[in-house]
């Protein structure tokens, strides 16, 4: 079932968007997409977006892939940590409370291959950085409590 778009407008701006980002490397750089659409518009940011119902935390991130790099990525993608962030505008409303949460996965790239942007980003770039505002709490692997791990 398809929710109306109003209805789904609703959801976006009032609960916390569960979403992945991917951070793909090649040649020790990351591939990041100049984004075309709020949040962050004009911004070079990892791919990613939200997570859909039912589906893994890893098949979104593949799908995302696909849909925005057009790359059918078949390699490992490895969870690094989660980032949150708070925005002002999205690609429905501006002047609002967007929130985000994302499980981050990283991933190499073999080779580089043909990629093809899609509608939400007008250019790649290879870099030795994430974007500053991109702040990954990394998952505590060093951390256990005796029992649990």
């Amino acid at each position: 079932m398809i929710i109306p778009e109003k209805q789904y407008k609703q959801i976006i701006n009032s609960t916390v968007n569960l979403c992945v980002d991917v951070c793909l490397r090649y040649n020790d750089k990351v591939l990041l997409i100049k984004r075309t659409e709020e949040p962050c518009k004009g911004v070079f940011w990892p791919v990613g977006g939200r997570i859909h119902k039912g589906e893994k935390a890893v098949e979104a991130a593949r799908r995302k892939i696909k849909e925005e790099i057009g790359i059918d990525f078949k390699g490992d993608l490895y969870p690094m940590g989660f980032y949150e962030d708070r925005y002002k505008e999205n690609s429905f409303s501006k002047n609002t409370d967007y929130c985000t949460l994302s499980i981050v996965f990283a991933g190499d790239l073999e080779g580089l291959p043909n990629i093809v942007l899609d509608k939400t980003s007008e250019e790649i770039g290879f870099f030795n950085e994430l974007p500053s505002r991109f702040k990954v709490q990394t998952f505590a692997n060093d951390f256990a409590i005796e029992g649990w791990v």
